[in-house]
């Protein structure tokens, strides 16, 4: 059952009026963003290539990284290899007090 309770430390306004964005940045690096997750305490995107030419997942992180805000601009995270299932790589890209977690599956020979 849903806990209505967590929702007192939601951060889902601040999300929804930076997604516009988060999605520009995106779809200039050949990506598309998707959000999953409750939005409570952190935004949770998947990201997947769009485009035939797309960047890396890195430099989609660090597009991320580069918004002009003061509490952008520490470095991202990344998760290792074999670390997440499916080959799931989570990158955590902090803002101030709350955070991304952008999870990408690279492309792989099926």
């Amino acid at each position: 059952m849903f806990d209505l309770k967590k929702l007192k430390d939601n951060n889902a306004t601040f999300w929804v009026f930076r997604l516009p964005e988060l999605r520009k940045i995106a779809a200039e690096c050949g990506w598309a963003i998707a959000i999953h997750g409750s939005l409570v305490h952190d935004l949770d995107l998947m990201a997947m290539p769009w485009v035939e030419k797309h960047t890396t997942a890195d430099e989609l992180a660090q597009r991320f990284t580069d918004i002009n805000e003061p509490n952008w601009r520490r470095p991202y995270e990344k998760s290792k290899p074999g670390d997440k299932p499916n080959g799931r790589i989570v990158y955590t890209i902090f803002m101030g007090d709350t955070y991304i977690d952008m999870n990408v599956i690279e492309n792989q020979d099926v």
